[in-house]
């Protein structure tokens, strides 16, 4: 549908975990050719954009995250060649590719970081944080990483310490530094010229850090969270997330092609993720909304109050929801409870779909994949294509195609075994079953792309007679309504809408509802069977 609006508002963006998605030379691990290879099952699906993770040359102590080279492609991803032949091959279907840019910090293995560990008067030597210790030895502070550990690391060339948020393979970069700053600048525009639409910034939030570097007042709180305001979300970060826009805009040619920014921005509250955007809007276009995500009780009451809250907040801005990542349990697991499984997973992608604003989904969440269960993680081998455990593999397993060996995902070995589980709970026997998860979400791609309310339409908040209910409306400029009703309940139940527009009609069409219910409804009496979902336009006179 045309809109004055761009692209990326109201739309859908899938995450290609790269390495588990699909592998074209039998290596067992997925490739940039392997992509291009299920365009088209994207494209089916209805998937108009692509963030596709780190595919960078990397000694992989976090899997890409650690870039040893910013401007070209691992051996094992394929080659820029493959690179330019997805960008085309995307775009002939309408698709548009997001690149993963990993701002806060580079692998140590980087020729900038060797350059800047070769000696203190290199000039290279101020594109990392350097710290002495104190007189009597040990880190400059107290503070811990991420995952975990003292957040220094001793360069016993130069006796100085280095600071790194994340493993001490990833050494933070020092963006107060004008050369960090245009070299980064520089590796945006080299991939905006090879057809990126935009990133996926990684960990914004961690660029910069405290001057006075005071210590942690709580250094052995478990897990290790961002030490605000020390080291995270702190206010320098806006100037950089406003150079980047401005690099962006270099390549814009309207809305239909305006590039956009994706942004891990590890916010904690609805305040902080409403300062992601920046204060006039010219940082980052869509800021992702932990607060939604980090959420996964099965709580109406809650959800009802968060989307309200966020919708209300962010009324001239684009929210960003998603549960799945590869960091995150997958929402299958997550949310459900060993019986209603794939009940639970058509509400969350309802509700996750249909709010204003745009939705991420995680490669597999369209056809309910599970997690790794524990002891299979624990047994998974390691060797040159895993070197390293990570518990968050549990949500990074292979993409299940079909029926055949490895799920249709490699000829070889792959890197990380699927679930022993996985049966025939692939995209080849859902796209044959009319009434599976793959056609539902299909289905909710296709109202939030051509329905008028559902696509660009104004939250409108709603609440239900029943607590277990969780509603609520999207108006287009015209009036067209349609109602999103989801029972959290393990009951059935009959509800009732409060707070319809004046000159709603009592009844309504339904226009997408699981499982199936009977049209039109009443909208004082909608029947809902135990997580149960509807979506209905009401008819009558739109005020």
């Amino acid at each position: 549908m045309t809109s004055a609006a761009p692209w990326w508002q109201d739309t859908v963006i899938y995450q290609v975990y790269l390495r588990s998605f699909q592998d074209s030379n039998g290596d067992g691990i997925g490739d940039l050719p392997g992509l291009a290879s299920r365009l088209d099952d994207l494209r089916d699906l209805g998937v108009q954009a692509i963030w596709i993770t780190p595919f960078f040359p990397s000694p992989n102590a976090d899997f890409g995250y650690d870039v040893s080279d910013y401007c070209d492609v691992a051996p094992e991803y394929g080659t820029l060649a493959d690179w330019d032949a997805l960008v085309r091959q995307a775009r002939q279907r309408g698709m548009r590719l997001l690149v993963d840019f990993v701002l806060n910090h580079t692998s140590d293995q980087h020729p900038w970081f060797r350059e800047a560990c070769s000696s203190p008067q290199h000039p290279r030597r101020d594109w990392y944080v350097w710290r002495d210790g104190p007189p009597d030895g040990g880190p400059p502070t107290n503070w811990r990483s991420v995952f975990g550990g003292p957040a220094w690391t001793h360069e016993p060339r130069s006796g100085q310490w280095y600071y790194h948020a994340f493993l001490p393979q990833q050494p933070d970069l020092n963006w107060h530094h004008p050369g960090v700053r245009a070299a980064m600048a520089d590796v945006a525009r080299f991939w905006l010229r090879r057809g990126a639409s935009g990133f996926r910034l990684d960990a914004t939030a961690f660029l910069f850090e405290d001057p006075a570097w005071p210590d942690d007042p709580d250094p052995d709180r478990q897990p290790p969270w961002p030490l605000q305001p020390f080291n995270s979300n702190r206010p320098e970060n806006h100037g950089v997330l406003r150079e980047l826009r401005a690099v962006l805009a270099e390549f814009n040619a309207g809305f239909d092609d305006e590039r956009v920014l994706l942004g891990e921005s590890c916010t904690d509250t609805l305040a902080e993720l409403r300062a992601a955007y920046g204060e006039q809007g010219d940082e980052i276009q869509l800021p992702m909304n932990f607060v939604y995500a980090r959420h996964w009780q099965r709580d109406a009451p809650f959800f009802q109050r968060l989307i309200d809250d966020t919708q209300a907040l962010l009324h001239d801005r684009t929210p960003v929801s998603f549960f799945s990542n590869h960091d995150h349990w997958r929402q299958w697991s997550a949310f459900g409870d060993g019986v209603h499984n794939d009940a639970i997973a058509r509400l969350t992608a309802a509700m996750t779909l249909l709010q204003r604003g745009t939705a991420l989904v995680y490669y597999g969440e369209e056809i309910g994949m599970a997690d790794l269960p524990e002891a299979e993680l624990a047994a998974a081998p390691l060797g040159l294509s895993r070197p390293r455990a990570d518990p968050r593999d549990r949500a990074r397993t292979p993409m299940q195609w079909d029926a055949g060996p490895h799920a249709g995902f490699s000829l070889g070995t792959p890197w990380l075994p699927l679930p022993r589980t996985w049966g025939d709970r692939h995209v080849a026997a859902q796209r044959a079953d009319p009434h599976s998860l793959w056609h539902w979400y299909r289905a909710l791609i296709a109202l939030k792309r051509d329905d008028p309310a559902l696509h660009a339409g104004a939250h409108w908040p709603l609440h239900a007679d029943q607590s277990s209910v969780l509603v609520f409306g999207r108006r287009s400029a015209d009036g067209t309504l349609a109602l999103v009703l989801l029972n959290w309940g393990e009951q059935a139940c009959e509800v009732a809408v409060r707070g319809l527009p004046a000159g709603t009609g009592p009844t309504a069409e339904v226009l997408l509802a699981s499982p199936p219910i009977a049209a039109p409804q009443r909208l004082d009496r909608v029947p809902l069977a135990p997580y149960g979902v509807a979506v209905l336009r009401p008819q009558g006179v739109n005020a």
